[in-house]
């Protein structure tokens, strides 16, 4: 059965502008922003698998998208058994954020982990959805102002990001960063110039995007590309 890509918003780029306010929200809390200069962040593509593997597949997702939830805790373990660790495919994540905060949150600080937790964080946010995406509390809290609600939504993502071992004042200093969110965006840019995309999860096999994202499909797409 063949999945559509479901999750679309109006992505029409976050603007440039609406991350600094966040950021300047977020910086209110605060290291230097020279101090977090200093940390670095994961400013590249993320791969599982050999990166000299003959067939690529780069998955655009949200953390905040249920479908990509789906994908990763139900199709990604499949793809990996049958395909990555037989060498023969390699997969790219590539973030593609939408315009609310817990999604830039969750990505900001998903980006500023060592990169042996990568994943495992990311696998943490898509399992744990049910648990910090609380949109009912968040919307309560903007009738207190926006920053009573973005407070809301940054602590949540920050609990998950102190699972896998991230220390709140690394947190905090991650958030304060505009070159984290200027990398985000820019990478949404590119996904839409390059690839046209405004939906997750959206699959690409060597270049071509898919239609769908089940199973069935990226096989067909994998065993295209090995003939």
């Amino acid at each position: 059965m063949m999945i559509k890509q479901l999750y679309k918003r109006n992505t029409t780029k976050l603007s440039l502008i609406f991350a600094a306010v966040l950021s300047v929200f977020l910086g209110l809390f605060s290291v230097s922003m020279a101090s977090a200069q200093e940390s670095g962040f994961l400013n590249k593509d993320m791969v599982i698998g050999d990166p000299n593997a003959p067939i690529e597949i780069i998955e655009y997702a949200s953390t905040t998208c249920p479908h990509c939830a789906t994908f990763n805790n139900d199709i990604l373990p499949e793809l990996k058994k049958k395909y990555v660790e037989t060498g023969k495919v390699k997969i790219i994540f590539r973030n593609y954020v939408f315009q609310q905060p817990f999604d830039i949150f969750s990505s900001s600080l998903n980006r500023c982990v060592d990169e042996k937790k990568f994943f495992p964080l990311l696998g943490l946010y898509f399992k744990r959805q049910h648990d910090w995406m609380k949109y009912k509390e968040f919307n309560e809290l903007k009738s207190y102002g926006k920053y009573a609600a973005l407070g809301f939504a940054k602590g949540e993502a920050i609990k998950i990001a102190k699972i896998a071992g991230m220390k709140e004042s690394e947190a905090y200093q991650c958030l304060a960063r505009t070159d984290v969110l200027e990398f985000l965006m820019n990478g949404n840019k590119e996904a839409q110039e390059k690839y046209d995309i405004n939906s997750t999860p959206s699959i690409i096999v060597n270049g071509k995007k898919l239609d769908a994202y089940d199973f069935e499909t990226i096989e067909k797409a994998i065993l295209a590309e090995s003939n």
